[in-house]
């Protein structure tokens, strides 16, 4: 028998619910320009965690007259406080923009990291 958890009390994440390996990505500060005076933003891996990759909607658009498809994507993790928005999770050969973090509300329950993926 299921039972509720009582008001106030997260329900937690089971480790079988964060089943994709993840790469939690920032982008460095800029070092140098390359010959043509182009700034080259190198991205350093901050963590590889374990996370359930979820995809919640697709568009399509036109923007400056070309289509442009979009992904977006709730990613869950255990808790970080490293982790910030304008970063980015590589998730197999697909790279997700972080663009917001929305914390948990108990302790040992996922943080959502609500992104988009650009096709």
């Amino acid at each position: 028998m299921y039972v509720l958890p009582d008001e106030g009390e997260g329900v937690g994440m089971k480790a079988g619910d964060l089943r994709h390996r993840v790469t939690i990505q920032y982008q460095k500060p800029p070092e140098q320009q390359n010959s043509f005076g182009e700034v080259a933003n190198a991205w350093q891996t901050l963590a590889t965690v374990w996370a359930q990759v979820d995809v919640v909607a697709g568009n399509e658009q036109v923007q400056n007259e070309r289509w442009l498809a979009t992904a977006t994507h709730n990613v869950q993790i255990r808790r970080r406080t490293d982790v910030l928005p304008k970063m980015q999770v590589v998730y197999g050969s697909r790279t997700l923009d972080i663009l917001s973090i929305l914390e948990p509300n108990h302790p040992g329950d996922p943080m959502t990291l609500a992104c988009v993926e650009v096709i």
